[in-house]
């Protein structure tokens, strides 16, 4: 009675009410092995953990190491950017100016505008020279004659160095806690005058 009840259904239906019904799953087949050969599998996969552990370990020291670098070189940079040297407050004679004043010309002498020239040295005396120019110059690259020009004028200021010796002459009249040495000159005739212009 109990077979006739049973309903036998096919191996494979791929749809059954527009449903997608699993394929039949095989047993795995058995495998039998003895319990040395299991122990030692399961030691081999224990090492194969411990191994995967460590590399795990390294790479998560090194990438510690990496964010720790980075981090300092954030720091580095925010202190250039936003330290105590960069944030400098205007002082308040340059509040009362206007941003409009702050023209985005550069610094130093405009163009166009004089400048200040050599310094004029009156008190050093003159002396003149001319070149020595043949009766008719002749260019060496093109053979024309030079055309002498007046405004070509050039003045040199040459200083004489002369090598001396300073004597110093010292007094032991005055006291060392006084004075440690003292220079004398024209201008100063005894050290009683000396010591005098000192203090």
């Amino acid at each position: 009675m109990n077979a006739s009840c049973q309903k036998l259904l096919p191996l494979y239906a791929p749809e059954i009410y527009d449903q997608v019904i699993d394929l039949p799953v095989e047993k795995p087949p058995l495998i039998f092995i003895t319990e040395k050969e299991y122990l030692e599998l399961k030691s081999e996969v224990g090492y194969y953990w411990q191994a995967m552990h460590k590399k795990a370990v390294l790479r998560e020291n090194k990438l510690k190491q990496i964010i720790k670098e980075q981090k300092g070189q954030i720091r580095d940079l925010r202190n250039r950017l936003f330290g105590k040297k960069n944030e400098k407050k205007r002082s308040s004679k340059d509040e009362g100016k206007s941003k409009s004043l702050d023209s985005k010309r550069p610094r130093g002498q405009q163009p166009g505008t004089k400048g200040y020239g050599r310094t004029a040295r009156p008190h050093l005396p003159e002396k003149e020279e001319l070149s020595n120019f043949p009766e008719n110059p002749i260019c060496p690259n093109c053979g024309k004659l030079y055309i002498p020009d007046e405004s070509k004028k050039a003045e040199i200021i040459e200083v004489d160095i002369k090598a001396h010796t300073r004597k110093i002459i010292r007094c032991g009249r005055i006291p060392k806690k006084w004075v440690k040495c003292i220079l004398f000159d024209d201008r100063l005739k005894s050290c009683g005058q000396a010591i005098h212009e000192l203090l």
